[in-house]
């Protein structure tokens, strides 16, 4: 069992270093093939956040009924497939549809290694499974902006032998569905949608730094430099902390680190401006203890049976908070302002704490 779960730890940092390569790339071929501004903003965020958003969904159901290593080697089909037409022809309608492909790739692949990783697991240690998964993700995309910063021009061959390798490693894994005892159940929706709906709010902190954050800085004539700086530090703060709290979590209150993970991205948010490569620091601490945790909670209250379906719901919610982010920063930062802005994030990011500790229903219902 150990043995697999190093190998699902490494197709998904697989999966953070296609997602890292394309998150460079692809800018730059909007930019080469005269995409406009304002598609280049929808792209990543709205249109990639919603496709991922509801493959997500379709991932997690069909998880539960043809198993995790399908999906997982369909994954890698679909990224084999966007990286060859990359490397054979390249024009607009390609990156547009090498943008959804991409998208398509990280539900089916992501989300079935973080499913896998709790089935090998168990309830107990989910949190654990989770960071790790999670960590190991995020250091493959920022390994991938790295790559593709310095050798752009090979990026189309390393994607395309990242999905070779990947495709074929998958093959090797195990089948982690026929460990799961449980039958399946009839999960009420009604128990983690609040759960759910805090996953979407925390991507508007995530999509900030994408969005907001930069821009303000850049136009108040900081370097980008300073602000590449900050986009690190809240990055691998929030990767490299999120085994930390996983496993704390499984051994005190995950509801509890959840909430206090919030609480510090709000204050971190509302005093932004004071010390913005602090509270960068203070984001990303917050985002580790919530973003593993807030699965694990998922997976805390439902049955082991329904467990694809229900993350992958959970992650339906939390993937499309990228897209309603990319429609809604924009038009408060343009209302409202920068700092007015930040705090109507951080406000969401406490509104919902209450639900964490709302009384669940100990039993689900039989199907």
């Amino acid at each position: 069992m150990k043995n697999q779960f190093i190998l699902f730890t490494f197709l998904v940092f697989f999966t953070g270093l296609f997602l890292g390569i394309l998150r460079i790339v692809i800018p730059v071929l909007e930019r080469e093939q005269g995409l406009s501004a304002e598609l280049s903003i929808l792209l990543p965020l709205v249109a990639f956040g919603f496709v991922k958003g509801g493959f997500n969904f379709l991932a997690g159901r069909l998880s539960d009924v043809m198993g995790r290593k399908r999906l997982q080697i369909m994954g890698w089909i679909v990224a084999l497939i966007a990286s060859l037409v990359l490397v054979i022809w390249i024009n607009p309608i390609i990156v547009i549809m090498v943008t959804i492909l991409l998208a398509v790739n990280q539900a089916l692949t992501w989300t079935t290694s973080v499913t896998s990783q709790i089935d090998l697991s168990g309830k107990s240690r989910a949190g654990l499974a989770t960071g790790i998964n999670e960590m190991s993700g995020y250091l493959g995309v920022a390994l991938g902006n790295i790559v593709a910063s310095r050798e752009y021009s090979v990026s189309m061959f390393v994607i395309l032998g990242i999905s070779v390798i990947a495709l074929l490693t998958s093959l090797f894994v195990m089948e982690t569905k026929k460990l799961i005892r449980d039958p399946p159940t009839k999960e009420s929706y009604r128990e983690i949608t609040p759960i759910s709906v805090i996953g979407l709010v925390e991507k508007f902190v995530d999509s900030s730094f994408f969005v907001v954050i930069p821009i303000y800085l850049l136009i108040r004539g900081y370097s980008l430099v300073y602000v590449g700086e900050l986009t690190a530090v809240y990055t691998l703060t929030w990767s490299l902390s999120q085994p930390l709290f996983g496993y704390l979590a499984d051994n005190f209150s995950r509801a509890t680190i959840v909430s206090l993970g919030l609480t510090l991205m709000f204050a971190g948010f509302v005093n932004f401006l004071l010390s913005p490569l602090f509270f960068s620091f203070i984001e990303g601490i917050g985002m580790g203890m919530i973003y593993p945790n807030l699965i694990a909670l998922v997976n805390d209250r439902v049955g082991e049976g329904s467990r694809g379906k229900a993350l992958g719901y959970y992650r339906l919610y939390r993937d499309s908070g990228y897209g309603v982010a990319g429609l809604l920063l924009p038009f408060l930062y343009a209302q409202a302002g920068f700092s007015t802005t930040l705090f109507i994030v951080g406000l969401l990011q406490v509104v919902l704490i209450p639900f964490l500790f709302r009384r669940r229903k100990k039993v689900p219902v039989q199907s």
